[in-house]
C-alpha cells in the first residue's frame, strides 16, 4: 500500500491566507480526501489540532484500525498544545524539540520525509507551513506526484498545479472524488485495509528521532 503525505489546515483568521480561502471548501476537500484514501493508501501527516481528530474520526467511521492506515508525527515542542486525541493513534512518532518553534518543525519534517518513501503528497488550504512542507517534500521526494488544491484557497493555491494523468482539471470542477481517485490511482471499489497484520513492525524502531 503506497504512502501519501498530507498537509492540510484551515488558515487562522488572523493570517493573510485566511482572506484568500473558503474554509468550508477546505473542510469538504479534506473530508473527501480522507474518505477516498484511508485504508487504500497509507497516510502520513504532521499533527494539527483540527486535522488530527478528524482523521481519527474518519478511521473510526470506516471501521479502520488506525494503526493499519496512519502515522502521525508530532514535535515535542507542542507537547502542551497537542490534543489528547493524538494518544489514540497507534503510530504516534514524537520528535524531539530543539526549544525553538521553527527549527523543531523543520526537524519533524525531516523525520517524516526521510523515514518514509512517498508516492504522492496532497496539499489542501493552509498557510506558510504548507509552503515550507511542499518545498522540503519536493527536495526529498522529487519523483513523487504532488496534488495541490487551488479551489479552496489558502497557501496550497499558490503551489504550481499538477494535472491528473488524464489531463482533466477536477479541481476546477470541484470534483474532489475524481481528483483524488484519478490523481492517486485509487479505484472507488478497491478494498480497504481495515486491520493490522500481526507481523507488521513498529515504526521507527531505532528511535532516531526521539519516539517516546
Amino acid at each position: 500500500m503506497g504512502k501519501i503525505f498530507l498537509s492540510a489546515s484551515v488558515p487562522s483568521s488572523d493570517n493573510s491566507f485566511y482572506e484568500q480561502c473558503d474554509p468550508m471548501l477546505i473542510q469538504a476537500a479534506l473530508r473527501t480526501f480522507l474518505y477516498t484514501v484511508l485504508g487504500r493508501k497509507y497516510l502520513v501527516f504532521g499533527g494539527h489540532p483540527t486535522i488530527s481528530p478528524l482523521i481519527l474520526a474518519v478511521c473510526e467511521d470506516l471501521g479502520i484500525d488506525n494503526r493499519a492506515a496512519v502515522t502521525i508525527y508530532q514535535s515535542k515542542f507542542f507537547a502542551t498544545e497537542a490534543p489528547k486525541v493524538n494518544l489514540r493513534f497507534g503510530n504516534l512518532v514524537e520528535v524531539v524539540s530543539t526549544g525553538d518553534r521553527q527549527s523543531s518543525l523543520e526537524l519533524m519534517r525531516r523525520a517524516m520525509f526521510r523515514h518514509n518513501q512517498f508516492e504522492a503528497a496532497v496539499f489542501i488550504g493552509g498557510q506558510q507551513g504548507i509552503l515550507d512542507e511542499h518545498k522540503q517534500f519536493r527536495k526529498d521526494h522529487s519523483g513523487a506526484n504532488v496534488i495541490a488544491l487551488r479551489s479552496p484557497g489558502g497557501a496550497s493555491a499558490s503551489i504550481d498545479p499538477v494535472l491528473t494523468p488524464d489531463g482533466k482539471d477536477y479541481d476546477e470542477l470541484l470534483d474532489y472524488v475524481g481528483l483524488f481517485t484519478h490523481g492517486l490511482g485509487i479505484g472507488l471499489n478497491s478494498e480497504r485495509n481495515l486491520s493490522l497484520k500481526p507481523s507488521k513492525p513498529r515504526h521507527d524502531p531505532g528511535n532516531t528521532f526521539g519516539k517516546g
